[in-house]
């Protein structure tokens, strides 16, 4: 299959990462390419930031519709994730609703750790949204920012094992959901400073998910909340469609 991935702000860097980290998970015969916003913002860190990187996914995934098999959109926010799935058929995976779907697999209830401070109401309305509150135990962050939870790894890791730690001890977690794509490929890394508790990385749920189901014959339901837009395009300012 051919998957496309999506990061939402306009970091190379992290979607270099992102890409390399896909590719080393991915089964073989699954092709992994890795976009990121051509316009927007560089880092997601707030709901200014988010409804912009929303709209620069969904243009993504319309201009790639006929490419890939699968799209999975590589920030925590699942901005556009929705919208995405309105816009095609093909199945669209958000990396926070498929850590969570996994969470609930693995434990009778997961935390969620993420930077910045603010992003804690955030994700505890995604987490609402998604019909996953009762097994929710709670939604921790360390006051990093993306920047520096990506370039100052050794220091992000230990910051986010101590809180994982706090999350299984005083909230009753029994998984851990690393809250950013910036976290691909270090969730076992994660979970072993923590003491052994069972960290998702969102990008590796995402991918592991869409590949199976992909075998399965699965995809997107246009009956009800995703069913395709009845108007076709929308005009931006400046008169650009989308």
């Amino acid at each position: 299959m051919k998957l496309l991935v999506i990061n939402s702000n306009m970091n190379r860097e992290i979607t270099d990462k992102i890409r390399d980290v896909a590719r080393s998970l991915v089964n073989p015969g699954t092709t992994v390419d890795a976009v990121c916003a051509e316009w927007g913002v560089p880092a997601i860190e707030g709901n200014y930031d988010a409804t912009f990187a929303a709209l620069a996914t969904v243009e993504l995934v319309k201009r790639y519709e006929k490419d890939y098999d699968a799209f999975v959109i590589a920030c925590y926010s699942d901005p556009g994730l929705y919208a995405a799935r309105d816009l095609t058929n093909k199945p669209v995976y958000g990396i926070a609703q498929a850590s969570m779907l996994a969470a609930c697999s693995f434990g009778h209830r997961f935390s969620i750790l993420s930077p910045l401070n603010r992003f804690r109401p955030v994700l505890e309305s995604l987490v609402r949204y998604y019909g996953l509150e009762s097994l929710c135990a709670s939604v921790r962050t360390v006051n990093m920012d993306v920047k520096q939870s990506f370039n100052d790894l050794k220091a992000a890791n230990t910051a986010f094992a101590l809180e994982a730690r706090r999350a299984v001890k005083e909230d009753g977690a029994e998984v851990i959901c690393l809250g950013g794509a910036v976290f691909a490929g270090r969730d076992h890394v994660i979970g072993e400073e923590a003491g052994g508790v069972i960290c998702i990385d969102g990008l590796s749920a995402a991918l592991k998910q869409a590949e199976a189901y992909h075998a399965l014959g699965y995809t997107s339901s246009k009956v009800g909340l995703f069913e395709t837009p009845r108007l076709k395009t929308r005009t931006l300012p400046g008169g650009a469609e989308i």
